[in-house]
């Protein structure tokens, strides 16, 4: 037997494993985590926020500010608002390409500098990008979708907002505002969840395994989520969690927030996936 198939054997027959085969015949194991781990990788990505300053708070500082700018400009208009910050947690898988880089590259034994974490979409560009373009069509869905529910609501209940003056508070303090938040929640974390189940691996994988397509990468990603659906679903709420603190401190959480998550997502991904080329 070949030292490849010892060393995969090996793998298969610790306990708690899945198999994933791709079509380049690489073998995707996957294990299963506990809930105890959670705390593990948030306390290893704190590490890395150490050991990486500047790289922790150039995107500590960009999601920080995105997030202030859109409560300042939107402000008075709510369901922007609540669409946009929607948005934003749908594509932090892809905006934490370049912190899943920079664990990476730690892990390895190196420290990379800001600019590299800024291209390390390039490692994987064309799969990347499909997963970014896919990523673009569900938000572009649900960008269209929000305005509609308003539209039912405001037919239904009437204006949306009774204080203009009051902007976010006059909004959460209608009748009709409290019926929109509440269909819009439940329509959200829905979304939300299907996207984190096909998000959860998948940059980190395209990022370490330049041989596996993007689809074939969501996939495997979803097929984890589901081996993994306790713990899977505790850690997207321990997101949810830091992320809403985040955007309740009008950004200012954020600065700790995005690249904390970031880290620990990549600490995730390597307890959760580990790759086996193929034998040539």
């Amino acid at each position: 037997m070949s030292t490849y198939s010892n060393n995969l054997n090996k793998i298969l027959n610790q306990p708690r494993t899945h198999d994933h085969v791709t079509e380049e015949g690489e073998h995707i194991i996957s294990t299963d985590v506990q809930f105890s781990d959670i705390p593990r990788w948030l306390n290893n990505g704190w590490q890395d926020m150490a050991k990486l300053p500047v790289i922790t708070l150039f995107y500590g500082s960009v999601m920080a500010l995105a997030v202030y700018l859109v409560y300042f400009f939107f402000q008075n208009n709510p369901i922007h608002m609540f669409t946009i910050a929607t948005l934003a947690v749908m594509m932090s898988p892809f905006l934490a390409t370049g912190l899943y880089y920079a664990s990476q590259k730690l892990e390895e034994g190196e420290k990379p500098s800001l600019f590299e974490t800024m291209i390390s979409w390039k490692i994987n560009a064309g799969d990347i990008g499909f997963y970014a373009a896919v990523l673009g069509v569900i938000i572009a869905a649900w960008a269209t979708f929000t305005p509609l529910l308003a539209a039912v609501v405001v037919q239904s209940q009437g204006l949306l907002i009774v204080d203009p003056n009051l902007g976010v508070a006059g909004f959460l303090l209608s009748d009709a505002g409290l019926i929109f938040m509440g269909y819009f929640s439940v329509l959200a974390i829905a979304l939300t969840a299907f996207v984190f189940t096909i998000s959860v691996v998948t940059i980190p994988l395209l990022l370490k395994d330049n041989h596996i397509g993007a689809v074939q990468a969501m996939i495997i990603s979803f097929q984890i989520s589901m081996e993994n659906k306790g713990v899977m679903a505790a850690w997207a709420m321990v997101i949810g969690l830091l992320v809403a603190i985040g955007i309740l401190s009008l950004g200012l959480g954020m600065l700790i927030i995005m690249p904390l998550l970031g880290y620990a997502s990549w600490h995730a991904f390597n307890d959760l996936v580990k790759v086996i080329p193929a034998e040539k």
